[in-house]
């Protein structure tokens, strides 16, 4: 076997060459009109992470009712968020004469960094529970929150009143830390369930021939008490040329009204609001305003009639959705001197009824 060469005498017939490189790989000179946009992975992206903690005290009172009273709080870092576009023009460069050339990146319409791990979050919540359980005919659940949840990153769309972007300042997010669209301040539940106690097998009329007729009855419900969603004022039009999505427009005073101020047609102060300069982003806070609460109640009847055997029932069963047929409202128009701007034009769904029946053998 001839051995070809030897390292020790280099390797023969070897010539390297310089290839031929583009301007960058798929972009323009700057000053030409660009048309590529790259999109990347952070390389050292990071594994969000939350340090969770709670502390309860629990009571037991007579009549088999238990009372509890915890704090539960929950501190969210380095959490994925939405694509998040670096190409802005640096606020201290921002005019209205801002060009393409002024961008970080002018060879490229924009640079997108993919769920990037910049999201953090914040939750405090005292919760109260008092429960009892079924004995005698009758139990309830009630429970209390009084929460404050906080972020820099709204997820939970316009239903909720989430702003349409998720950093509206790439060099200040900061600006964009303030109530969660799911910052539900105070939150009441209480549901029961009671038997009539009549009947067979009832304290009352137990052998009354009445026990045909008022016996076997039992009443339920839920009750749901709750503070409004949280929502931002945003502009029809974006005049900070440097970043795309909504803007939230500039509030001179508080524009919270009174309660008896308050009316479907003028929901907050819309005067207190207007457009920001050109180049220049709102003053507004994030969720700054609350919409609606909700006040429901569903409610329940039903009645077990005996068939032929001790397993063989039927079940009658009347369901309220909505009992007191209570108005509760969506999200007013949150878009600057846009359609219905302040006014609340939805509402949820009005009562309902449902009945059933159930035969078991």
């Amino acid at each position: 076997m001839t051995v070809p060469f030897y390292l020790k005498d280099g390797v023969p017939g070897l010539s390297l060459t310089k290839p031929p490189l583009n301007d960058s790989f798929g972009s323009v000179r700057v000053g030409q009109n660009p048309n590529t946009a790259p999109t990347f992975y952070e390389t050292n992206r990071r594994t969000g992470y939350a340090l969770q903690s709670n502390f309860g005290i629990q009571r037991q009172l007579p009549a088999n009712i238990m009372v509890e009273v915890s704090y539960v709080g929950n501190l969210s870092r380095k959490l994925a968020s939405s694509n998040l576009g670096m190409n802005q023009v640096r606020p201290e460069l921002l005019t209205p004469a801002s060009t393409q050339r002024d961008r970080p990146f002018p060879q490229f319409t924009n640079v997108t960094i993919v769920l990037p791990s910049l999201g953090v979050s914040s939750y405090h919540a005292m919760l109260l529970r008092a429960e009892k359980r079924f004995e005698s005919g009758w139990n309830f659940l009630g429970t209390y929150t009084w929460s404050k949840f906080q972020n820099n990153t709204n997820e939970g769309g316009s239903v909720l009143g989430a702003e349409g972007s998720v950093y509206s300042n790439y060099y200040n997010r900061r600006a964009d830390w303030g109530p969660s669209e799911n910052d539900i301040r105070h939150r009441l539940t209480w549901s029961g369930v009671y038997e009539l106690p009549f009947g067979k097998g009832k304290k009352y009329l137990a052998d009354s021939p009445m026990r045909h007729i008022i016996g076997g009855w039992g009443v339920g419900g839920i009750l749901t008490l709750q503070s409004g969603a949280p929502f931002t004022v945003t502009t029809q039009v974006n005049s900070v040329y440097s970043a795309a999505g909504a803007l939230r427009a500039d509030v001179s005073r508080n524009p919270n009204l009174p309660n008896n101020q308050r009316t479907l047609a003028r929901w907050f102060d819309t005067g207190a609001f207007s457009q920001p300069p050109a180049a220049t982003f709102g003053n507004q806070g994030v969720n700054i305003l609350r919409a609606d609460g909700v006040i429901n109640l569903n409610a329940s009847v039903q009645r077990n009639f005996g068939l032929w055997s001790e397993q063989s029932k039927l079940q009658f069963r009347a369901e309220f959705f909505n009992f007191a047929n209570h108005p509760n409202f969506g999200v007013p128009g949150r878009v600057l001197n846009g359609p219905g701007f302040g006014i609340v034009g939805s509402a949820g769904p009005a009562r309902s009824i449902q009945l059933g029946l159930r035969l078991a053998f």
